[in-house]
């Protein structure tokens, strides 16, 4: 096999990775969607000439007309692979931690959780200051609250 070729596939394997990991799961699935149709189209050409054996060929296409199965089952989890990990932050937070995140006092009624949470939001939205793992704390503290409140009533 030629050289240069072994490394125009080796470039072209690492764009592809790269892409993946920066790309949304709505993207990455219409971009193994439209890889997948073109092998599948491919396949029929070498079958239709003769280049692919038959008992080969046939698995193959089966394998793409079951194309929820292999949706749902190889390409979900290959493009959540590529991906990489997904940290999520610790969002375990007491009543003392939650009450703090919204800036309220003992004991706020629930329309005073869902005020305070909105000012705080409104806030970052003019000005941006808020971290992302910030917001997702300030949410836990809202759900945390709203439930407790519920469950106290």
């Amino acid at each position: 096999m030629n050289p240069f070729f072994i490394f125009l596939l080796v470039c072209t394997i690492v764009a592809i990775v790269y892409w993946f990991r920066n790309a949304t799961t709505k993207q990455g699935i219409t971009a193994l969607k439209g890889l997948f149709i073109c092998l599948g189209c491919l396949f029929i050409i070498l079958l239709v000439t003769g280049r692919l054996p038959l008992l080969t060929g046939i698995p193959l296409l089966l394998m793409a007309l079951y194309r929820k199965i292999a949706l749902t089952k190889l390409l979900i989890p290959f493009i959540r692979l590529l991906a990489g990990p997904v940290s999520q932050p610790d969002l375990i937070l007491n009543r003392e931690q939650a009450l703090a995140a919204l800036h309220l006092k003992d004991s706020p009624s629930r329309e005073e959780i869902v005020q305070a949470h909105r000012r705080i939001m409104r806030d970052n939205n003019t000005n941006h200051s808020i971290s992302k793992h910030r917001l997702a704390q300030i949410d836990a503290a809202r759900e945390l609250l709203i439930q407790q409140s519920e469950n106290s009533d």
